[in-house]
């Protein structure tokens, strides 16, 4: 429900940069622990939102009371009406957000503007108002783990090489594990946002949603359990890579059997993410900005002509290089032609062994980011909010 300022009875939206309640008509600030809405009940598990009906698409629109009356998150008309009042679980606590929508549009800028592989017209699509700023269901969670896991790498013997076996298991206490809440928004996405810091949360106020969307949990214990049980897999997972001696390559976990009893009772929280979303070229394309830190994950489009023209620019360059030491070196031009082939070999070689260790590497996680950008469900995510 609305929360109204004291002085002028105008609507109050929570300020990133202050992290107060302001008036857009009057300017005066609170502190959200400093308001109280006389229709909200503090004691209850549940607290009322509103749901409106876009007069345009016909979509329903569940959003804050402060922005029911601006535009439809689903089409951008403004011809939206309300249509019934709905109840939601009541989180234990949230992250408010830090960073404004400006400053986490400038973040995006400034990492994917000045790439020379992102197509220069792209910048057009970053707007303000293609910005949502949405608290996103997280569970914090404390569970007894266990995992065994049988492993392979590869070691040099003199000029040949052989796989080897390891096994590793173990038992550890997760405390304060954070569980994406959401079976909508990929796993993946989420844990590139992280970290959050807990030590900002505050105690939950409907306050702090005035002026953003949130999105609630829809998982139920089970899948609570099993989110928790992959989330404390990676987590276990990295540290028995990190194990296996140095002298190792290509290690890779062949098995794993694992099991996470999540104890007590789980933390509902809400941590602030901004999500930036267009289309190019027909493509959806979704940028996250964590909201409490800044830190931006996603993937634009790139143009295949530059990267071919970086690299071939590069391998001429590695080339001239040598060939000029070596000209240096031996006081004469005589050799230079030969050189040069020799020369040419040599960087083509390590130029293409280079790309293949490190590029395909490096291009196989861009290609895994610009699916999870152009995700269909991503972008939807951002269409359907809840507050």
């Amino acid at each position: 429900m609305a929360v109204l300022c004291s002085n002028c009875a105008g609507r109050l939206i929570f300020n990133p940069a202050s992290q107060k309640l302001e008036c857009a008509n009057c300017g005066a600030g609170y502190r959200p622990e400093d308001v109280s809405d006389i229709n909200a009940d503090v004691h209850s598990k549940y607290y009322d939102t509103r749901v409106y009906t876009c007069g345009h698409c016909g979509a329903e629109v569940i959003t804050s009371d402060t922005e029911s009356s601006t535009f439809c998150v689903y089409c951008g008309n403004p011809a939206i009406v309300f249509s019934r009042v709905s109840k939601e679980y009541r989180p234990d606590g949230i992250i408010p957000f830090k960073i404004t929508k400006q400053q986490a549009l400038d973040k995006i800028r400034s990492r994917f503007e000045n790439n020379p592989i992102v197509p220069k017209d792209i910048g057009s699509s970053f707007k303000l108002q293609n910005m949502r700023g949405i608290y996103v269901p997280y569970w914090i969670v404390n569970a007894d783990y266990q995992e065994a896991d049988w492993i392979s790498g590869t070691v040099k013997r003199g000029k040949s090489s052989e796989t080897r076996f390891y096994s590793r298991s173990g038992d550890i206490k997760f405390k304060n594990v954070p569980v994406d809440g959401s079976r909508i928004l990929n796993d993946d996405v989420s844990m590139r946002l992280e970290p959050f810091y807990l030590e900002d949360s505050k105690e939950f106020d409907e306050d702090y949603l005035n002026g953003f969307y949130s999105n609630t949990s829809d998982m139920d214990y089970m899948d609570l359990r099993e989110s928790a049980s992959k989330r404390c897999h990676k987590l276990f997972a990295d540290e028995v890579v990190k194990s296996i001696p140095k002298n190792a390559r290509n290690v890779n976990i062949r098995d794993s059997i694992y099991w996470a009893d999540v104890q007590d009772d789980p933390i509902y929280m809400m941590f602030p993410v901004w999500f930036l979303t267009f289309k190019y070229n027909g493509k959806p394309y979704t940028v996250l900005v964590n909201g409490q830190t800044g830190k931006v994950t996603g993937t634009l489009p790139w143009q295949n002509k530059k990267i071919w023209a970086i690299a071939i620019t590069t391998f001429v360059l590695v080339i001239a290089f040598i060939a000029a030491l070596f000209f240096v070196v031996s006081g004469g031009a005589a050799q230079i032609v030969t050189f040069f082939w020799a020369a040419g070999a040599a960087a083509l070689f390590g130029t293409s062994t280079i790309s293949f260790t490190v590029g395909f590497n490096g291009l196989r996680r861009i290609l895994r980011n610009l699916r999870l950008s152009q995700s269909e469900a991503m972008f939807n995510f951002v269409k359907r909010r809840q507050s």
